[in-house]
């Protein structure tokens, strides 16, 4: 490995940590204990399940991405020693401005953030419809930031399990983003149909 590699990698791991563990993972542990977030199992007829239970879903998510990185480390194509280095570069940049995207959607929504599944959305009781930032003209950028994030990663690890999980990112978020303008169309009415005439859906300017 060359000295850029180590680096990007630090990089990578590092942010990565940061943005899926304390970012993330952390706050919603926070917010769960509260009863202001969705768990990751279903209720069970009014009642939610342990704590316990919900961190024991994460590590066994975790625990099976093991061996998904472990067998599908394999290089997508063969790539010539220049091409490889320009990719490098580029998909370094690209994956940091994924993630400044990130962290300024984050930033901008406060308070009013909130981890969403595959089959629930809960907003706060006293939630707002934020429209400053980056949510001025897409509305959902966070899921913007991490695609643009996934796929520098691709440019920089151009294997089949990071391909496997720019799809699965793909479409896991393409979902939530439909489920969560639903509940913000209920909850906001006229307020959300005029911010959503003026924005784009996931790309800013796009889509």
């Amino acid at each position: 490995m060359t000295t850029f590699d180590w680096i990007a990698a630090a990089i990578v791991i590092v942010s990565m940590i940061y943005l899926s563990f304390v970012l993330t993972l952390a706050e919603w542990l926070a917010a769960l204990r509260k009863g202001q977030a969705v768990t990751l199992l279903p209720e069970r007829k009014g009642s939610t399940w342990p704590l316990w239970t919900q961190i024991g879903m994460v590590i066994l998510g975790l625990m099976l991405c093991v061996p998904l990185f472990y067998y599908l480390w394999i290089p997508l194509a063969r790539l010539s020693v220049n091409t490889a280095h320009i990719l490098d570069i580029l998909g370094l940049v690209i994956y940091l401005a994924g993630c400044a995207f990130v962290l300024w959607a984050r930033r901008t929504l406060g308070k009013m953030w909130g981890l969403s599944t595959s089959r629930n959305v809960k907003l706060l009781d006293d939630h707002q419809l934020v429209q400053s930032g980056p949510f001025a003209f897409v509305r959902h950028p966070m899921y913007f930031g991490w695609w643009a994030a996934m796929f520098g990663l691709l440019l920089l690890y151009p294997t089949w399990v990071v391909l496997l999980f720019v799809v699965s990112s793909v479409m896991a978020f393409f979902g939530r983003a439909r489920r969560e303008e639903v509940a913000l169309a209920e909850r906001f009415g006229e307020a959300w149909k005029e911010y959503k005439k003026r924005t784009r859906f996931l790309i800013p300017f796009i889509f």
